[in-house]
């Protein structure tokens, strides 16, 4: 009996603890965790230790900004920032945006989007949409503008889908769905047709995310009739795995994609796409 009391009383202490997440860790667990080169291990560690006082911890942490992982520097921005150093670290990065380093704008860029700091709106926008920068530092001021989310990034986005790089047309349109409030799909379609598969993948993610909104205003038929064409026509079996299912889960309406959809559920080449048509079917506005 003695047993039991002692159990149900340890269980009612786990229960009534409160919640771990964001605390514990240690200035040694942190290094170790970095010495590890592990990227689950460095973001791990560092979640945990949201919440340590250790102003030594700071030192180690900011070369951390310039980790060849993405995830790294964005999980090292956000731990710093957390420790008051958000205009610190806007002013280095933005003088990195400008600079002619296109590494060090790179991971300038990621900071400035793990930090989801409103005011690198612009300098991340100017970057974006310059012609003459380098790619990767394009494509990360791209999704470091998503990571933030607001409404006001959307000129730069809308604009880098004109981008003459499909990498960066790519992490537009990724960003896009990203950002609070997105409504126009209608965007993504003239990309439906684009010579990149990635950029066309990410085109169709773009509409689908919209799911009924895809529909709205005189965009909508235009949309649908996309992504007919490209589930009927697209070399690639990963492109038209994408279309039948955006063509379901925006309820498209019947008369549209229903015979695209019906002709690839029975005479498509790859069986998983006729599997996703044959779903999408049924998802259908009659």
């Amino acid at each position: 009996m003695r047993s039991v009391k002692i159990v149900l009383v340890t269980a009612f202490v786990a229960l009534a603890s409160p919640a771990l997440a964001g605390r514990g860790s240690s200035p040694g667990a942190i290094q170790s965790a970095i010495n590890s080169g592990s990227v689950d291990a460095i973001q791990s560690e560092l979640e945990r230790s949201e919440h340590l006082v250790c102003p030594q911890c700071v030192r180690m942490v900011r070369p951390l900004l310039d980790h060849e992982d993405r995830r790294v520097r964005q999980v090292a921005a956000w731990w710093l920032g957390r420790r008051g150093l958000q205009n610190d670290l806007y002013n280095s990065m933005n003088a990195r945006l400008a600079g002619s380093d296109p590494i060090a704008a790179r991971n300038a860029a990621d900071v400035l989007g793990g930090l989801r700091m409103r005011l690198a709106i612009q300098p991340l926008g100017r970057l974006l949409v310059d012609a003459g920068g380098n790619a990767e530092a394009r494509g990360a001021a791209a999704r470091a503008l998503g990571r933030i989310g607001d409404p006001a990034a959307l000129p730069a986005l809308g604009e880098a889908l004109n981008a003459a790089e499909p990498t960066v047309r790519a992490a537009a349109l990724e960003s896009l769905r990203d950002v609070r409030g997105f409504e126009d799909p209608s965007l993504a379609v003239p990309l439906l047709g684009d010579a990149d598969e990635d950029v066309r993948v990410q085109a169709i993610y773009t509409i689908g995310h919209a799911r009924g909104k895809a529909l709205a205003g005189t965009g909508g038929e235009n949309a649908v009739r996309g992504l007919a064409a490209v589930l009927a026509g697209d070399p690639s079996a990963r492109v038209r795995k994408k279309a039948a299912w955006a063509l379901g889960e925006i309820g498209a309406p019947v008369s549209l994609a229903g015979p695209a959809l019906s002709q690839a559920a029975s005479k498509d080449p790859d069986p998983l796409v006729r599997s996703l048509a044959g779903a999408s079917q049924g998802k259908l506005a009659r």
